[in-house]
């Protein structure tokens, strides 16, 4: 894929050996794990590290229980529906790109079973990339700003990018015409009975994404879906539950250890955007 740029002088890069290198001489190694960073050094200080080890391994683990599966199913539907990608001769295969992919088991899950996509994943973590990178060998994993996307500009068939920050400009800029934006935020309910273990009133989760989305030029606001599940979680699944998320920090480490299997509400919202055409 000729799509990914250069963080330096934003020529192409391209694979070379162990790297990845630009023609004005600019290169990147490919880390023994198969990823590249891409931030350069002067940008480390300015930039947040995203989510520790710990709270990645934790998330890798809840995850991989397969309890929001299905929100990954819902994805997929939605991919197959409402992506409307025209084919020529120099985009042979659909790019998927997962922004703030973290462990990249969403980027991995994802129309595994489809050999007509290219992937890529991209966090700041270079903790979490590590892991994407060491678990799968198929997509293209990189450490950068999902604020400083390094991809060239109409590129991208369609964005996830799940329960993590965006710059919907950023987006829009790397989206072809007619690109779908799959934005996925917790819903009204999500994790209420966690929550009431800390806090004497619940608030809801909101969000102002789809305004954002309705006042970005050239993207409109398609769609939006609703996913609630109640699941019985056991206490060890509540815990990676909950240390993979800020309520971690409201908790002491007795009373995370001692929590008992219960029942425990997934309310997400998936936001759909898309390139308007030309």
């Amino acid at each position: 894929m000729k799509i990914i740029q250069c963080p330096n002088c934003n020529s192409i890069l391209l694979f070379k050996s162990n790297c990845l290198r630009c023609e004005n001489g600019h290169s990147f190694d490919i880390a023994k794990e198969g990823y590249t960073n891409l931030v350069l050094a002067h940008q480390k200080k300015k930039l947040n590290s995203g989510d520790n080890l710990s709270m990645i391994k934790n998330r890798e683990a809840f995850l991989s229980s397969g309890h929001y599966d299905f929100l990954i199913e819902k994805i997929e539907s939605i991919i197959s529906t409402e992506s409307s990608i025209d084919k020529n001769v120099t985009q042979i295969k659909t790019v998927l790109l997962d922004l703030g992919c973290g462990s990249g088991y969403y980027t991995r899950s994802l129309l595994n079973q489809s050999s007509d996509i290219n992937k890529v994943g991209i966090d700041v973590s270079k903790a979490g990339i590590s892991i994407s990178a060491k678990k799968d060998k198929t997509s293209i994993y990189l450490v950068a700003s999902i604020f400083n996307i390094p991809l060239v500009d109409n590129s991208v068939d369609v964005v996830t990018n799940i329960f993590a920050p965006c710059d919907i400009n950023e987006i829009r800029r790397v989206l072809r015409d007619g690109g779908l934006f799959i934005k996925v935020i917790p819903h009204y309910n999500h994790m209420k009975e966690i929550a009431e273990l800390v806090y004497e009133n619940f608030k809801p989760h909101t969000s102002d994404v789809e305004e954002q989305i309705k006042e970005t030029e050239n993207l409109s606001l398609i769609n939006s879906h609703e996913v609630i599940q109640k699941v019985n979680l056991k206490s060890t699944d509540i815990q990676n539950l909950i240390s993979m998320t800020p309520y971690v920090y409201k908790f002491q480490e007795e009373q995370l250890n001692s929590l008992q299997d219960m029942s425990v509400t997934f309310s997400f919202k998936i936001i759909l955007g898309k390139i308007k055409k030309d």
